[in-house]
């Protein structure tokens, strides 16, 4: 027999209100996005250097709410582009550029895509794993196993500690969505959100020390605790629109102007769900995933080397535009 995942009324109006929608809770899709990316990505070195293969985590992940229209991908100095799935399926570009030296290396992609207005709480969960703690089966522990316990980044204990401190009630629930959700909303409330430009991943301990953070290092947080409690969770970046008015606009923490970083926790019966402990929330149809992956360093998404004789001195520059289309 099948459970499905219901809420009281008034849960329902605060989770719909926490992202900023004002639907019915059982209407699955409401209207249709039309949605543009311009982003552009500049390089420049002190001196002329050679380049490795390029991976390119920039095109978004096609599934049943978001469908590519148009993918255009550029670069200078002109590369030689392949494409490829790799082994989290994300769709990678590979740019070669050979034996070119150059004091500047520049990457341009647009994307216009369609997004379906979706529910986030709209699933059916398991019975086993309506609360908390429940147990993964056989099969699924085989394929998650990259994203349990075993996973867990070195000098992750705090986390546990952070964790049995900011949550009421840490040991079990009824309500496993909802206990994520506070979860969530705890790092969302001890942790200051800050744009922090250079590259990397805080620990969990810096991160609790600091009580700061980006994106990416508050789903570090998330997926720290997770991982140590015995569930499956992993790295998500992509795109986050945010509206120009209305209340949706005023719902998120970011912009349109640069790329974001959530966590995707695996529940039996509903499958990968979104969390963005930035923003406190479930993920909805205003999050757009690029790449997925047990570890944030591979979901970053331009990866690649450059050589020189020397040390040579890097910068970046970045520009990203989002905007609905009529």
């Amino acid at each position: 027999m099948t459970q499905l995942t219901t809420y009281k009324p008034s849960q329902q109006n605060d989770f719909l209100a926490a992202i900023g929608r004002n639907a019915a809770f059982d209407k699955i899709t409401t209207s249709i996005m039309r949605l543009s990316v311009d982003h552009r990505t500049e390089y420049h070195y002190e001196k002329p250097v050679s380049f490795g293969d390029h991976h390119l985590y920039l095109r978004p992940r096609e599934s049943k709410t978001l469908r590519v229209e148009s993918f255009q991908f550029e670069s200078e100095p002109a590369g030689k582009i392949r494409w490829i799935h790799d082994a989290f399926s994300n769709v990678v570009a590979v740019a070669n550029f050979g034996l070119d030296q150059t004091d500047k290396l520049i990457f341009r992609n647009t994307v216009v895509f369609t997004v379906d207005e979706d529910n986030p709480f709209n699933f059916i969960l398991d019975p086993r794993a309506t609360g908390y703690p429940f147990k993964y089966d056989e099969r699924e522990r085989s394929a998650l196993a990259p994203y349990l316990n075993d996973a867990v980044p070195a000098g992750s204990g705090k986390a546990l500690d952070w964790f049995y401190m900011a949550v009421k009630e840490p040991n079990q629930s009824t309500d496993i969505v909802g206990w994520l959700l506070d979860i969530n909303q705890a790092i969302k409330r001890d942790i200051s959100y800050v744009v922090r430009d250079d590259e990397g991943i805080q620990s969990t301990a810096q991160t609790l020390e600091l009580r700061s953070g980006s994106c990416r290092d508050m789903a570090q947080l998330f997926i720290s605790v997770c991982r140590q409690l015995g569930i499956a969770a992993r790295f998500a970046s992509g795109y986050l629109y945010v509206p120009p008015s209305g209340d949706d606009a005023q719902a998120f923490v970011g912009n349109n102007n640069a790329m974001h970083a959530w966590a995707e926790v695996f529940l039996p019966g509903a499958g990968w769900l979104g969390f963005d402990p930035t923003n406190g929330i479930l993920t909805n149809h205003y999050y757009l995933t690029a790449a997925v992956s047990n570890r944030a360093e591979w979901v970053n998404p331009i990866q690649g080397k450059y050589f020189h004789d020397e040390q040579v001195a890097s910068t970046m520059q970045v520009s990203l535009q989002m905007q609905e289309l009529n």
